[in-house]
């Protein structure tokens, strides 16, 4: 049997990277789908997903993302682990387009090492997942989040602004996690006055290859 021979991959990735998108988790998932398909490897996507998260623990990149991006749709994260470990399940929503600002990058490393942040961060997470699973709806999910970056210490001044604009417009905004950015589900073009507008969409089919 021949030995394994290392592979050499390149991603190009449209999304500010350090900002709250799982950049990481999206370039360690699309790589993993592009060697199974390239390779003929045959593998589930739960083992795709794997691979791209054992990736992320070695490299200290990510936790959480690789399985919900696996998912797709607005998911709700029930268990940590792996693809076919952990557990998710999802909210039913129509296709969404969604409108973000970023600031800049926001360190998840030093946010996660700071143990009175993290305190609160666990506290209120568990709070908002517990409230979410009695409601699972999109408005729900958005408003909780924004409680959770709110009453978790984790938000920045002018995002109450722009949280405001938004919903004068009449849709609904959170912070993004974790990052200096804000995202909004209708109502995006008041983030306009904020910073440039990025739009985006939710892909509710999940990761694979185009």
């Amino acid at each position: 049997m021949l030995a394994p021979s290392p592979v050499r991959v390149e991603t190009e990735l449209s999304m500010p990277e350090g900002s709250g998108f799982g950049a990481s988790g999206a370039g360690a998932l699309s790589s993993a789908y592009a060697i199974n398909g390239a390779f003929d490897l045959a593998l589930t996507a739960n083992a795709v997903g794997e691979a791209a998260h054992r990736a992320e623990v070695a490299s200290g990149t990510g936790l959480g993302d690789v399985i919900a991006q696996n998912a797709g749709g607005l998911v709700v994260r029930l268990s940590a682990g792996a693809p076919g470990v952990g557990s998710v399940d999802r909210i039913p929503v129509p296709p969404l387009r969604i409108g973000c600002i970023v600031r800049g990058p926001l360190s998840t490393e030093e946010v996660l090492s700071d143990p009175g942040v993290m305190r609160g961060v666990n506290r209120e997470g568990e709070r908002a997942l517990k409230e979410l699973l009695r409601m699972p709806t999109l408005d729900r999910f958005v408003s909780l989040s924004w409680e959770f970056a709110r009453r978790s210490g984790l938000a920045k001044d002018w995002m109450e602004e722009a949280v405001e604009a938004v919903e004068a417009s009449g849709g609904v905004a959170s912070m993004v996690m974790l990052g200096d950015a804000v995202f909004a589900v209708g109502g995006a073009e008041a983030l306009g006055e904020f910073g440039d507008l990025i739009s985006a969409r939710v892909c509710l089919g999940g990761a694979g290859l185009e």
